[in-house]
């Protein structure tokens, strides 16, 4: 029986520390964000002109939710959580940007081949904008996503 207990407090431990999702930091802290939302995907596209969802319409066909938050008037705060979050996490940085005092990250959290969601935090030094999208996609499809949009990392 003990074996037992050690086993489920094991597996259960482990399964939190993996599945750390974007959707967890959303709900500890929307309530501290000037401003949240959280819709399906297909609902996006009433926010987008026409030309940028046509942009982004190849990801928005596999993917489920979108949670936005932002934060201005606790920058700072949010800001350490944030990266604290992701150093606990199994997200991948894909992508970082830095324009002076903007910076945008993408980052990724992959299981089985798929890229299971999308954060991108977008921070300009009194601002931080955090998007969360998930999805269910290969990394092909985000490759060639940037590859039609003229984005390469040369």
């Amino acid at each position: 029986m003990r074996k037992l207990a050690v086993l489920f407090v094991f597996v259960l431990f482990s399964s939190c520390a993996t599945h750390t999702s974007f959707y967890d930091f959303y709900e500890k802290n929307h309530s501290d964000s000037d401003f949240s939302i959280g819709l399906n995907s297909s609902l996006l596209s009433n926010f987008l002109s026409d030309e940028d969802y046509e942009e982004i319409k190849p990801i928005l066909r596999k993917a489920k939710h979108v949670r936005i938050l932002v934060f201005s008037d606790n920058y700072d705060p949010m800001r350490k959580k944030f990266n604290k979050f992701i150093k606990r996490s199994d997200f991948e940085n894909l992508i970082s940007i830095k324009d002076d005092e903007d910076k945008v990250k993408i980052y990724t959290l992959e299981n089985k081949d798929k890229i299971k969601e999308i954060v991108v935090d977008i921070s300009t030094g009194e601002e931080l904008v955090l998007l969360g999208l998930k999805t269910n996609i290969s990394p092909d499809d985000l490759s060639k996503l940037l590859r039609d949009n003229d984005i390469s990392f040369n």
